[in-house]
Formats: structure tokens, sequence, C-alpha cells
């Protein structure tokens, strides 16, 4: 099952990464040879993507004020479509693939996920794959602006006992699971967004990914397990939001 095609989906942005195993050290001449080949089709100025990482260690019990390492992570050039609707970016031994509101469904995504990996083996040649995540973030606005109960959209959402509280502000709830046939790791993240005109919104954040660290995926079996990732994710959106929540997304 995959998901259904709504006239108004909650998707507010779309990213498909893989990490490769290199067949030669990384070049930094890679995104330009890489530029060359998209510049047709990305018209936008580059730009640079610094990615940092945060790092909590709690250490052993008794348990004390955790350690927090902060380190700089991957950076990336991205390369926009006129209207940055779509992007690609390159880094080091990585590619991704974006796609922003208004996103237009998958095969017109997955076309653009396949071109774009053409042309990375093209210049930056690499031997295998070590990771794909594919990565759908919902916008999810509700018109109600009375009080909203959560359950009546998703299948997932904070509890508290009838002692706390009830005049919930803000929340972040996250799960991380991994399927049993596959080595697949899912995390679902639902949170609060800023109110948009008084409405309420919230965000269902759904990132599944496969590694393969010991021996690199084939280059040759890319599509197939993206595809599988892409049946998963469909399941797991459909699961966890209700009739009325649909009803939200085919309004025209």
């Amino acid at each position: 099952m995959t998901r259904r095609q709504y006239c108004n989906p909650p998707i507010e942005e779309a990213v498909c990464e893989f990490r490769f195993a290199p067949g030669q050290a990384w070049n930094f001449t890679v995104p330009g040879l890489f530029y060359e080949k998209v510049r047709d089709l990305y018209t936008g100025e580059p730009q640079q993507q610094n990615l940092i990482a945060t790092e909590f260690n709690f250490g052993q019990m008794p348990l004390v004020k955790p350690e927090i390492t902060v380190t700089q992570g991957l950076t990336k050039t991205l390369f926009p479509s006129a209207d940055a609707t779509k992007l690609v970016g390159v880094g080091p031994d990585a590619l991704s693939i974006h796609s922003l509101r208004p996103y237009k469904g998958w095969d017109e995504f997955s076309h653009r996920i396949d071109q774009a990996f053409q042309f990375y083996l093209e210049v930056a040649k690499p031997v295998g794959i070590t990771r794909i995540t594919l990565r759908y973030i919902n916008r999810i606005v509700i018109s109600d602006d009375q009080a909203v109960d959560l359950s009546e959209y998703v299948n997932i959402y904070p509890q508290f006992p009838d002692t706390l509280p009830s005049g919930l502000s803000g929340f972040v709830m996250q799960t991380e699971s991994i399927y049993e046939d596959i080595p697949i790791r899912l995390v679902i993240t639902l949170s609060n967004a800023k109110p948009l005109f008084e409405k309420v919104v919230f965000i269902l954040d759904l990132d599944i990914s496969q590694t393969w660290i010991e021996k690199p995926l084939s280059l040759k079996e890319m599509l197939p397990n993206l595809h599988e990732l892409k049946s998963r994710e469909g399941q797991v959106f459909e699961s966890l939001i209700t009739d009325r929540a649909r009803e939200l997304f085919d309004v025209k």
C-alpha cells in the first residue's frame, strides 16, 4: 500500500538522501562537475548547507548532568530550481534530492531521484551505497481554532493523567523502531508548530532508512530498495492518520 493521492497533500518537504561507499577519495571538484550536469534543471543560485550534529552522553548511573557534544556535520552544496521548490544537494559521499510544497507526487519525485543519482555516479564514481533515507515532513493544518482533540486526526498523540494540567501548549514526541523482516529503521516525530492565522498546526515527520555497512548495496539495486522504503512510508502514513485528517487533504 502506498499513500493515497490527495488534492491537498500535507507534505511540506520530501527528502531522499544517499550515502555512498566511495570508489576514490572525495574530490572537492565533484560539486562543480555535478552542477554542470544539472545546471539547466536547477537554475537557482547555489547554496551551502552546514549540518550540525549534537550528541547527548548521559554516562553511568547515578545520573548526573549529561555531556553535550556538538560537532560539525556534513557540508553540502545545494542547487535549487528557479522557484526553490526543488533542490539537489551534493556533499562528501552524499547526495540528497528535495521536493518542497507543492509536492507533485511520487512519480515526479522518483524520476528526479533517479536522474540525480545517475548524474552523481558519473562524476563521483562510488562503488556502492551505505545508506538510503526517505523522509516526509507533513504539515497538517486544522481549521478549527477551538481546542483540538488530536485523537480525531492522528492515531498517535501525547496522553497525560487527569492529575496534570489539560491545557497543552506545546509538545514533541518521537518513536524509533526496526522492522523485523528487513532491518529498516523508522523514526516517527509528532510535534506542534506555530499557529497559522489562529489555526492549529502540527508536524508529522516520517524518517525511514536502511543502512549497509559491512557490505555496501550494489548501485544497481538502488531503485527496488528505494521503492520498498516508499511503500513502507506510505503504509505508516496511512496507518497514523484518521478519516477526518483525510478529509482535510481532499479539500481543493
